[in-house]
């Protein structure tokens, strides 16, 4: 299971170019800060602020764009992300063939985060 992102001494952190909420930076007792992802996803070891807002910032919201596999029963699902909450995503499945990536809003899904069931690639994660 994912280690849950602390809910102490974590603050949101906000794109200065666009004000766009971009993930979550954690403080450690040691003055570190450590970047988390809009999925709640440890994206690196603890840093300076700097760092921490510079790599949130690199990430953006491309990894709404990203290929995704859903685990359902044991199947991996290819899925677009369609809504990012604070504590929860909304997938959806990829319709197969389109010409741009589009999803069956009918089937949407809703995950609770954090998460295991969702990885990224272009094919689908090895059991």
């Amino acid at each position: 299971m994912t280690q849950p992102m602390p809910a102490e001494n974590t603050f949101d952190h906000l794109r200065d170019l666009d004000g766009e909420h971009a993930g979550y930076i954690h403080m450690t007792a040691d003055g570190g800060f450590v970047p988390f992802d809009l999925l709640h996803r440890r994206r690196a070891e603890p840093t300076e602020l700097d760092l921490a807002e510079s790599l949130l910032d690199e990430l953006g919201l491309r990894m709404l764009v990203e290929t995704w596999w859903l685990d359902i029963d044991g199947q991996q699902v290819r899925v677009l992300i369609q809504e990012v909450r604070r504590d929860r995503v909304l997938v959806a499945p990829a319709v197969a063939g389109a010409i741009a990536k589009s999803a069956d809003m009918t089937l949407a899904i809703e995950i609770p985060l954090p998460t295991d069931r969702l990885h990224q690639g272009s094919s689908p994660p090895v059991p």
